[in-house]
């Protein structure tokens, strides 16, 4: 029964101070890393969201001494259409701010070093209009391509998945458009959720608007950079067999480097027809997925994991709350 069971190895991060009621979660550094998220109206678009880059603060609880600490940062931009996208690149954490409606447009970059968000010197290809009232989507992959690349996945109101390449050197860094995936390979008009990196090949789990969004648990695709060419792969199993995350899928994910094996973890699950509850199941794409000989079905690990932030560290995955921190190791697959 341990083996399913999480241990608490510190208290949470209620005692900190005045916090947001939403946070991105990462392990940089080497620690446990809450940023805050802030909700911002922006009427001009009639939306509004929550972001770090209003000026909220990170929280890192280091591993060995089980010790918090809270930094608080500015506000980094103030522009009402702007979106951000956060991510750990060689382990450490970084933000990018790009256009929110009506244009493809990178426009900062920040990493966070000495306790602050410090700007790098963003170099990025020329805007690419979009229709004025389009929402900008774009994620980060997690991983780094075989030169050390970051890849951004965003998609156009055509309905084209399109790929960026980001990469950095000392106080500067450059975003270069490097391929594209057509309506013609995408035609249920996905729209990327989680990407993944191993080697030169991008895994790319998306959702589909129908009624409401959905993320799609049988379908995904594989993007090969080396021939810029992609690979639509259908996973078989029936319905029960399948991981249930709703809405935009599961909260958190990394591959495992020995296998190739995809896992996911926690997520929320619909309720009658406009609720949600919380899903903490834990499932494994088993089988190299990035391999086009290699067949992937879902498993599901005997492991789950109670309502908070969610961190994977490998197979150590973290729940963080204001209460309690704690730690379940994950079957290794």
């Amino acid at each position: 029964l341990q083996h399913t069971m999480s241990e608490k190895i510190a208290d949470g991060f209620g005692s900190l101070g005045e916090l947001c009621e939403y946070h991105y979660s990462f392990v940089q550094d080497g620690k446990l890393t809450l940023v805050g998220r802030k909700f911002v109206n922006q009427p001009t678009h009639n939306w509004g969201h929550r972001v770090a880059f209003a000026g909220t603060y990170v929280l890192t609880l280091d591993k060995k001494t089980n010790q918090w600490e809270r930094h608080d940062f500015p506000e980094l931009v103030g522009d009402e259409n702007a979106e951000e996208s956060l991510f750990v690149r060689d382990d450490k954490l970084y933000l990018l701010i790009f256009v929110n409606f009506g244009s493809i447009q990178f426009k900062k970059l920040f990493k966070w070093e000495n306790n602050s968000f410090n700007e790098i010197t963003l170099k990025a290809p020329e805007p690419k209009a979009i229709t004025a009232e389009q929402k900008t989507d774009i994620i980060t992959a997690s991983g780094t391509t075989s030169n050390g690349a970051s890849i951004i996945v965003a998609r156009d109101d055509n309905c084209d998945i399109l790929l960026y390449s980001l990469t950095v050197d000392g106080g500067s860094a450059t975003i270069e458009s490097t391929s594209h995936i057509s309506i013609d390979s995408n035609p249920l008009r996905g729209m990327p959720v989680l990407a993944e990196v191993v080697g030169d090949k991008v895994l790319i789990s998306y959702g589909v608007h129908g009624c409401g969004f959905r993320w799609e648990n049988n379908r995904l695709f594989v993007f090969d950079l080396k021939s810029n060419s992609v690979r639509h792969v259908d996973i078989e199993g029936d319905y029960e067999n399948l991981p249930k995350y709703c809405f935009s899928g599961p909260r958190c994910s990394f591959v495992n480097k020995d296998t190739n094996s995809w896992i996911v973890a926690a997520g929320s699950v619909q309720q009658g027809m406009t609720g949600n509850a919380f899903y903490g199941a834990v499932w494994a794409l088993k089988g190299d997925v990035f391999d086009e000989n290699s067949k992937a079905t879902w498993v599901e690990l005997p492991q789950t994991v109670e309502e908070g932030d969610h961190i994977l560290d490998g197979f150590h995955l973290y729940t963080v709350s204001k209460e309690a921190v704690s730690k379940i190791k994950l079957n290794e697959i």
